[in-house]
């Protein structure tokens, strides 16, 4: 294909090559000139004929593509034509808007979905809880009971002030419904651990002497152990309350003779055990049989309350100091009143000059 590329110099085509570029060609020479171009045209044509069918193939495929992107250029303006039609007849914003709507809404649902799942699956865990804590006690573990109440008490958030009913409005009801039966576990193992501490301590008047039995059997359940008893109490909150009609029963039969020392008292300990350990505890109150004694001084009695506090400390309170210092605080008021109206007030001059 170089003929059809290659300028042509009109000299070539001329007989003679001593032509002036300035000066006209003659007549014969512009025939001759016609001639050749003429000539040459057939000769360039046969040559454009002879490579276009030797590439026949490669020209059909050729218009082949471009017939067909010119068809596909048909066709995707007739797309484009048929989207300018519908954009203008429904507007692609107004429904993009609502399908961002409906997506919003969509995820809406499911988050609450969600939340109403994971409040489900809470709801559950609880009650769980709370029905294990029922086994628990039923079976006498009761420290597991205590703990597992202690800890159901933070997750129902419980609250005895004035903003829990307006904290129950904003909670769905089921909520009430889990702190009513959390209410409910919390009074059955309060009401068996007091049941025990009664069993546990208890003042025989047969021997007039307080009895601390270290294994109590309440309800069917066997072998409960009043140490933990003590640390379920404590575990749970009520070691305060356990301990009140204790402290009451140690105020009217030991504390009270001690101090009042009409007759004058005398405390024996007496412990028993069984295989090595302690299963009872004694502390036996005798009155003095000597009627000589008429006054009693404060180091007596001072030295009868110790020996009451050291039995309470170590048999009742197992030398837990938290332990002692809650019964102290139910038991100082009223012992310190009767120190002061049966001795300090009676040694104390009314007259400030003596």
């Amino acid at each position: 294909m170089d003929v059809l590329f290659n300028s042509i110099d009109v000299r070539d085509l001329l007989s003679s090559h001593d032509l002036d570029d300035s000066s006209p060609l003659s007549a014969p020479d512009l025939r001759l000139l016609i001639d050749r171009l003429q000539v040459r045209s057939v000769h360039i044509k046969s040559k454009v004929q002879q490579y276009i069918l030797s590439h026949h193939d490669d020209f059909a495929s050729l218009f082949a593509q471009c017939s067909d992107a010119v068809s596909r250029s048909e066709d995707l303006s007739g797309q484009v034509s048929d989207l300018l039609r519908l954009v203008s007849d429904h507007p692609i914003d107004v429904e993009i808007r609502d399908v961002v709507a409906e997506i919003g809404r969509k995820r809406r649902e499911a988050k609450e979905k969600k939340e109403l799942l994971e409040l489900v699956r809470a709801i559950v865990e609880l009650s769980e809880k709370l029905k294990s804590v029922k086994e628990e006690v039923r079976a006498g573990r009761v420290i597991e009971a205590a703990e597992a109440v202690k800890g159901l008490k933070a997750a129902l958030r419980m609250r005895g002030d004035a903003a829990a009913g307006a904290q129950e409005e904003r909670e769905p009801a089921v909520y009430s419904l889990l702190r009513n039966e959390w209410t409910e576990c919390f009074e059955e193992i309060q009401e068996l651990l007091v049941r025990f501490m009664e069993n546990a301590v208890r003042f025989e008047r047969e021997c007039n002497a307080l009895r601390v039995k270290y294994q109590s059997s309440v309800n069917g359940i066997d072998g409960v152990e009043l140490h933990t008893v003590l640390k379920a109490m404590d575990a749970v909150g009520i070691l305060d309350y356990g301990l009140a009609k204790v402290a009451d029963l140690m105020i009217k039969y030991v504390i009270t003779p001690a101090v009042n020392c009409k007759p004058p008292t005398l405390f024996v300990e007496e412990i028993n055990q069984d295989s090595g350990h302690m299963t009872e505890a004694f502390l036996k109150i005798i009155l003095s049989s000597d009627s000589k004694i008429e006054n009693v001084n404060g180091e007596t009695i001072y030295s009868a309350v110790i020996q009451v506090i050291k039995f309470i400390y170590k048999y009742l309170c197992f030398e837990n100091g938290p332990w002692m210092q809650c019964f102290g605080r139910l038991t100082w008021p009223r012992m310190s009143e009767l120190i002061i109206s049966n001795f300090l007030s009676k040694v104390v001059p009314d007259n400030a000059s003596k």
